[in-house]
């Protein structure tokens, strides 16, 4: 028997049957690694190896010519089973995503991924057409050649879409998932093909094609948080010392803006001042923080008294503590006498008489808040005692894990903000509103004096201050104990003025 007959032989009836199993037994490990190579592996086993195995059998056992009708049959056959086990070990050994799943994947743009696997396709083909069936294409070259003049007037723009994909590629103006700006549209890139790249956001998807791309003007900001801002004017009226520290409180509270919002003055106009703030959020998300932003800008707008720049019918009084002229919108009448008897209906001031009511009703003034706004803030100095007068919120702790801890919920007539009787001292709590409310401040100078001329409403303020105090504690998983700011007896021995 000639030895090569019985090598084939010996191939075919050992060495098929072992590489089959082999590669069984690898793609069931892999699957259940859930490894992308193992449908690669699955495929050539149940796909490539059987035509494989009966082309073989039929040229080097039955000297099958290679001419006959059912050798190129099955030859054709093959090699279509090695186009599509070839994509799939395409789609395993390249990966368009920037951190590859595995490690010895490779990165490469959507297109030249795409390319990849055309080129698989068109060489295979070709050599099917021509190599198996003998089918030659030097014929069409002269039809193809005026052909291709008049497809490729009629796919200018298709084709100009392709070079400048490739292009696109090559020069890396952006990535997947970068956040760009196109020509005024912005969005996080989705997508790049042969034709367009596709960008999105939480509302909108847009293909831009990648001839348009190329001749359009492109800002790249990357993948992380930008930097983003809103515009408001005020009158001449509010000094920029004043306003410029309103507006950065504005940020406080909102978790999606990544640094603490700045604002400047940029530019004066004829009738206002133009301010603007600037916070760094992530390009997805600022759409909501700018909702959020633009709505507590009203909150802020009436709880300073800044007056936006159009006419309104503006009243004068006089400031009580300074003793000069000050500005005040008609649309916020003077209440103290309200506030007087509200003041009165308080157990907080039972034991005040009426001129110490009244001069502290004259101090005091109503502040608007926004649902979600903060009040005060753990760590900063409070303002003074707030007196919660119309809605609800609540007062939390952030513990050592960085979680939220309910302190007390903010009902109507609450008062919180104690901390800002004692000089130096900052507030142990968070208070949100839960809706829009109203609250009353009274300064913390003004509280001092009501202590130190009336030792029952001390004795009373202090005994809050306590309470609020183990309440604090309580969220952090300190045990009670007994508070340096009361005395044995019960009192403090000094308040700090």
């Amino acid at each position: 028997m000639d030895k090569s007959l019985l090598g084939w032989i010996l191939l075919l009836g050992l060495g098929f049957p072992f590489l089959n199993i082999l590669l069984g037994e690898a793609a069931s490990r892999l699957e259940r690694q859930q490894h992308p190579l193992a449908v690669a592996l699955r495929q050539v086993r149940e796909y490539v190896l059987p035509p494989l195995a009966v082309l073989l059998v039929m040229r080097q056992l039955l000297s099958v010519a290679g001419k006959d009708s059912w050798a190129r049959f099955v030859e054709t056959l093959t090699w279509v089973a090695v186009i599509v086990a070839g994509i799939s070990l395409i789609n395993a050994l390249l990966t368009t995503k920037e951190q590859p799943t595995i490690k010895w994947q490779l990165h490469v743009p959507n297109l030249f991924f795409q390319v990849a696997k055309a080129v698989v396709v068109i060489f295979i083909g070709y050599y099917i057409l021509n190599g198996v069936w003998n089918i030659s294409l030097s014929g069409l070259g002269s039809s193809v050649g005026i052909a291709s003049a008049v497809i490729a007037l009629a796919l200018q723009d298709t084709l100009s879409n392709l070079v400048s994909g490739l292009l696109l590629v090559f020069a890396k103006p952006f990535k997947m998932g970068d956040w760009i700006q196109i020509d005024g549209k912005q969005g996080r890139v989705i997508d790049q093909n042969w034709w367009s790249v596709t960008i999105g956001s939480q509302f909108m998807k847009l293909n831009v094609p990648n001839g348009v791309l190329s001749k359009a003007s492109i800002i790249n900001y990357g993948q992380g948080a930008v930097w983003k801002n809103i515009s408001a004017s005020f009158s001449y009226d509010d000094s920029p010392n004043v306003v410029i520290p309103a507006l950065n409180s504005l940020g406080e509270g909102i978790n999606t803006i990544e640094s603490k919002a700045i604002a400047i003055v940029s530019s004066y106009g004829d009738f206002s001042i133009t301010y603007q703030l600037w916070y760094k959020v992530s390009p997805d998300e600022d759409i909501f923080v700018v909702a959020e932003l633009q709505s507590r800008l009203y909150y802020l707008t009436k709880r300073y008294g800044f007056t936006m720049p159009y006419p309104i019918r503006m009243q004068y009084a006089v400031d009580a503590k300074h003793g000069v002229p000050s500005r005040i919108p008609q649309v916020f009448e003077n209440r103290q006498q309200d506030l007087v008897t509200y003041l009165r209906s308080l157990p907080y001031f039972i034991n005040l008489n009426d001129n110490q009511i009244e001069k502290l009703a004259t101090r005091a003034k109503f502040q608007p808040y926004g649902k979600s706004e903060l009040i005060i803030q753990e760590g900063n100095k409070d303002a003074g005692l707030y007196i919660m007068f119309k809605g609800t919120g609540h007062a939390y702790i952030i513990d050592e894990q960085g979680s939220q801890k309910i302190v007390d919920q903010l009902e109507l007539n609450e008062a919180f903000g104690e901390m800002a009787i004692f000089a130096g001292e900052v507030s142990p709590v968070t208070a949100v509103a839960d809706e829009d409310v109203e609250v009353v401040v009274i300064p913390g100078d003004d509280i001092i004096e009501a202590i130190e001329s009336n030792s029952k409403f001390a004795s009373q303020i202090l005994q809050y201050i306590e309470e609020r105090k183990k309440m604090v504690r309580l969220a952090k998983g300190i045990k009670d104990e007994v508070s340096p700011l009361i005395s044995k007896n019960g009192r403090r021995a000094s308040v700090e003025g």
